[in-house]
């Protein structure tokens, strides 16, 4: 079942990727992740869990610092996420209030990021108004 769900899921990608092309002579800085252009780098995925008196005005803040931690440049293409709203089942767990998702073509690209002064800044403004955070590395394998 699995299997199908993907396979549908990549033929509705490849069918609204074709459908939405720009012309060749227009340039675009869009990068669609394959396994041709990912195999062997680095998905760093971070789950904030916010404390629960987190105020709207300081959850502003934090996703504009999100944002701007997303700009370092080591970072090849970076994802900005808050729960879907999906249907809740026992595997689904909707209680993160944000997420981000980073690629990163070598290792060493990944070290500038985790050491870059404004990831260490962010840590040092932001650790405060949340609870707990997750962060899962994965390489990238070829299917």
């Amino acid at each position: 079942m699995k299997s199908l769900k993907l396979v549908l899921g990549l033929m509705l990608a490849v069918i609204i990727f074709t459908g939405c092309q720009q012309p060749e002579d227009v340039p675009t800085e869009t990068t669609i992740a394959t396994t041709e252009n990912t195999t062997g780098m680095l998905q760093h995925t971070v789950y904030f869990y916010l404390n629960d008196d987190v105020t709207d005005q300081q959850r502003d803040e934090f996703e504009s610092g999100l944002k701007d931690l997303l700009k370092i440049e080591s970072i090849h293409k970076s994802e900005l996420g808050v729960p879907g709203d999906t249907e809740s089942r026992d595997v689904t767990d909707h209680s993160f209030g944000y997420s981000i998702v980073g690629w990163f073509k070598t290792m060493e690209d990944y070290k500038t990021y985790d050491e870059h002064p404004d990831h260490l800044e962010f840590i040092d403004t932001y650790s405060s108004l949340w609870a707990d955070v997750k962060v899962y590395d994965s390489e990238l394998i070829e299917k």
